[in-house]
């Protein structure tokens, strides 16, 4: 298996067109905006198939990036069977295109067209996110390009994380429509989307990607500014009260510990110390802090016993708000329908079983079969594989953010294609994405 690192080093044909790409202003302001929007997920527009729908700033952009992105095939097609990664992601999104004839065929028989319409968006969404993404990937060659998306970020990450704080402490109000203010009970999330995996996951992986730039030696970026980041969205993810994001930030910990123990016990008193002075001081934030933890996790818990004996299973009944219970009627309804397993019944096919698994392991499998779960985990797995030689704080990032991504995925789908989970995807693939990108031998220009 190749390793990006060489990738970067091959002739890419054609040489003229790969150089426009890469210093195309405009290419490159439309990924910045793409960027942007993946943290401003409010509506901008409205449609009516059957009740009230929504456009979001991406939904337009996106026409852009894939006019753009297949306009420019022949070049894209090279990179991605360069690129072991956009390999596997690509043979997925092509399965998953392919599938959702099945669940066009079901919405025929069972009369709900507007599901498959709905669907079709999903499916949008996802060529979207990774048009972006490999968009960002090629611009990238350029340094300077590059930090700008990696300020994009960063940046964007800040001005989210203080909405959401100024929120919670009454300064700005809950920016969501009365629909969404019902269905997740006036939680507060800024921009972000109004479903605490959502807030959880931004900060989530928003502070890891802090912590590969952190200990990046090639690309400088202020540290004041990564410092920043950390903290805020560290309060954040407490804030949200998203018991899997809590968990993912808890592999990441022991996976980057394990391997830069030394480097991050530095980084970790540093913030440790930071964000405890920061706590501590302000009885409001720490006030606030604690309501969340002690609601969303200790009065969760019947008994403590559980805590001190590690007994994984009963913790998991107590804190999993049922999902033992919903992943067991999905492999229940799978050992029922055989037939189902090889292939699936569609992507995004709500039409055979209208709830979610909570367990991306089990989803992926009744929609999209054993090929789909071949495809998608072979496409996680792939950037465990990447060979980053001199700059191994991005890469245990990257890897500890892939880890912490396969082991919340038990709980949850935040890395599929949702209308509750907005542009995690999107998100995630820019960021494994601008950390691969440090391997680039970037121009100077």
């Amino acid at each position: 298996m190749n390793s990006i690192s060489d990738v970067t080093k091959v002739n890419l044909k054609p040489k003229d067109n790969f150089t426009n790409l890469v210093r195309n202003n405009g290419h490159f302001i439309l990924v910045v905006l793409m960027i942007f929007s993946y943290f401003y997920n409010l509506p901008v527009a409205g449609y009516s198939l059957k009740g009230d729908n929504e456009l979001r700033l991406y939904d337009f952009l996106g026409i852009i990036v894939l006019f753009v992105f297949f306009s420019n095939w022949k070049f894209y097609y090279v990179i991605i069977h360069k690129v072991t990664s956009f390999k596997w992601l690509y043979r997925f999104l092509i399965w998953c295109s392919l599938t959702i004839l099945v669940t066009f065929i079901f919405s025929v028989f069972k009369d709900r067209i507007n599901s498959f319409l709905q669907s079709i968006l999903y499916l949008f969404h996802f060529w979207t996110f990774f048009a972006t993404s490999m968009m960002a990937y090629v611009i990238s060659f350029n340094k300077t390009k590059l930090k700008i998306f990696i300020y994009t970020v960063l940046i964007s990450s800040i001005l989210c994380s203080l909405i959401i704080a100024f929120q919670n402490f009454g300064i700005i109000p809950f920016l969501w429509n009365d629909n969404y203010f019902k269905s997740y009970r006036g939680f507060l999330s800024g921009t972000l989307g109004p479903n605490k995996i959502v807030t959880g996951m931004f900060s989530l992986m928003s502070v890891i990607f802090a912590i590969g730039i952190f200990f990046n030696k090639k690309v400088h970026i202020s540290k004041i500014i990564v410092l920043i980041v950390v903290l805020t969205n560290l309060y954040v993810l407490l804030l949200s009260g998203s018991r899997t994001s809590y968990l993912g930030l808890l592999v990441f910990i022991a996976f980057f510990s394990f391997y830069r123990t030394t480097g991050f016990v530095f980084f970790g008193i540093i913030i440790v110390s930071l964000f405890g002075f920061l706590i501590t001081t302000n009885q409001d934030l720490y006030d606030k802090a604690d309501e969340v933890i002690n609601q969303r996790v200790f009065d969760k818990i019947e008994n403590e016993e559980e805590l001190q004996n590690a007994n994984v299973g009963e913790l998991y009944e107590d804190l999993g708000s049922g999902r033992s219970t919903l992943s067991l009627k999905y492999v229940d309804y799978l050992l029922s329908n055989p037939e189902v397993i090889p292939f699936g019944v569609g992507f995004n096919n709500r039409m055979t079983r209208g709830f979610s698994a909570h367990n991306m392991y089990l989803n992926v499998i009744k929609e999209l079969g054993l090929v789909g779960f071949y495809f998608y985990f072979g496409w996680l797995f792939s950037y465990f594989f990447i060979s980053f030689k001199k700059y191994k704080g991005e890469s245990l990032a990257l890897k500890g953010m892939v880890a912490s991504m396969l082991v919340t995925l038990l709980f949850g789908e935040h890395l599929y294609i949702y209308r509750p989970l907005f542009a995690i995807l999107g998100l995630f693939l820019i960021i494994v994405n601008l950390l691969i990108s440090t391997l680039h031998d970037n121009e100077s220009e």
